[in-house]
């Protein structure tokens, strides 16, 4: 589907120079943007790194190996399927993220608390990867600021779900919720978090993610700038035909 068949090309023609414009300003902001969510990521390794040192990996494994012991898995004849989300993301408001919406329903919960490093992430892999070894499928929702990280996995065969309920994405426990604190498993004596390195590395973090935002605040209001034009040459009556007949076909498809 081509939207610019829809356009007044000689409006767009008119045009041309504030969308030439906004579109290299738009591209400007976005490298800027980006360089920043890369320095921010690397002042966020050094953060884990702080409590790494203090980590008691044999307590955090047995918290692991105890939550895959409710599971109750009993291996069925086949592999778990996996599908791969996100629960949220950075937008030019702030973080938005839609834990409530995914788990409205599911009976068993585990929201799971810690700083940087504790290894909430590693965790929730293993309990992932135990359910699909057992033939149970596993929805993995990623961390939009670091993909690699796992925010959350739900077991919809189990009603389970187990989420990091740290910031950025809050989560408050309800009733029934099971909360699991992964900073009993870091050494304080090793660990001072209210003193530094721990305190200067948290501020630069925050300052640099406060940076993106602004930023990304400025490529939102840009990106509304730049649309102005689009929609002026746009026939809103083609596009509206176009969606009833996409209506028309999926209903066909039923």
């Amino acid at each position: 589907m081509n939207f610019g068949d829809y356009w007044d090309i000689d409006l767009i023609r008119k045009y041309k120079k504030p969308i030439i414009y906004y579109t290299d300003k738009i591209s400007e902001q976005y490298s800027i943007f980006f360089s920043l969510l890369r320095e921010a990521k690397a002042i966020h390794d050094e953060w884990e790194k702080e409590y790494l040192k203090g980590m008691d990996f044999k307590k955090a494994d047995q918290i692991t190996q105890d939550i895959i012991a409710g599971l109750n898995l009993q291996p069925l004849e086949r592999k778990g399927e996996e599908v791969h989300r996100f629960a949220g993301a950075m937008t030019p408001q702030g973080q938005q993220c839609f834990y409530e919406n995914l788990i409205q329903g599911l009976k068993n919960r585990i929201i799971i608390k810690g700083r940087p490093g504790t290894g909430k992430s590693t965790m929730t892999k293993k309990v992932a990867k135990a359910a699909i070894e057992a033939g149970l499928d596993v929805e993995y929702y990623h961390c939009a600021f670091d993909p690699s990280s796992i925010d959350m996995i739900i077991i919809p065969a189990r009603s389970f779900a187990m989420l990091d309920g740290t910031a950025p994405h809050v989560y408050n426990p309800k009733d029934n919720d099971k909360v699991i604190d992964m900073f009993e498993c870091i050494d304080q004596n090793i660990v001072k978090e209210n003193e530094d390195p721990i305190k200067t590395i948290e501020i630069r973090y925050r300052d640099k993610i406060n940076e993106a935002k602004e930023v990304y605040s400025l490529i939102k209001n840009l990106h509304d700038e730049l649309e102005k034009y689009y929609i002026q040459a746009t026939d809103f009556s083609q596009v509206d035909a176009l969606r009833r007949r996409l209506v028309d076909y999926f209903i066909t498809l039923k």
